[in-house]
């Protein structure tokens, strides 16, 4: 599989946060990991991102979750 590398302005275009916020998703595990092609490159695989939004429109509702009503 060839994997399509794409920058962390790409993943925020594609996500529509800001680039500050991919950087604090990747870091708390809430996105894919980036991996370093070089020493000054940080890219990220297009089929994981879209992989994660849609396991996230599959969790759909309140929170993934119906509320509970007591």
């Amino acid at each position: 599989m060839k994997a399509r590398c794409i920058s962390k302005k790409e993943v925020a275009r594609i996500l529509n946060i800001s680039e500050s916020t991919v950087s604090r998703w990747a870091k708390s595990g809430n996105i894919p990991k980036p991996f370093q092609l070089g020493p000054n490159k940080t890219n990220w695989d297009i089929e994981e991102i879209y992989e994660w939004l849609e396991k996230k429109k599959e969790a759909r509702g309140f929170l993934g979750t119906k509320p509970n009503r007591g």
